[in-house]
C-alpha cells in the first residue's frame, strides 16, 4: 500500500471508478492505464501510478 500513501486517496478511488467501466474501456480499446489517462486527464506514469495503486488496493480487500 506504499503507492497508495504517495496517491490523492480520492484519484485512486476516481481511478477504480473508472477501471471498473470495463465495457466503456472495451468500446475506448484501452487498456487501463490508457483508460484512466483519457478519463481523468493525467499523465500516462500518473496513469499507470494510479493503476498500480488500484491493484494493490483490491489486492489488500
Amino acid at each position: 500500500m506504499a503507492e497508495t500513501s504517495a496517491l490523492n486517496q480520492s484519484q485512486v478511488l476516481t481511478a477504480k471508478r473508472w477501471m471498473d467501466d470495463e465495457a466503456g474501456m472495451e468500446r475506448a480499446s484501452l487498456s487501463p492505464a490508457e483508460y484512466v489517462a483519457y478519463r481523468m486527464k493525467v499523465s500516462e506514469a500518473d496513469a499507470e501510478a494510479l493503476v498500480a495503486a488500484v491493484y494493490a488496493l483490491d489486492d489488500d480487500e
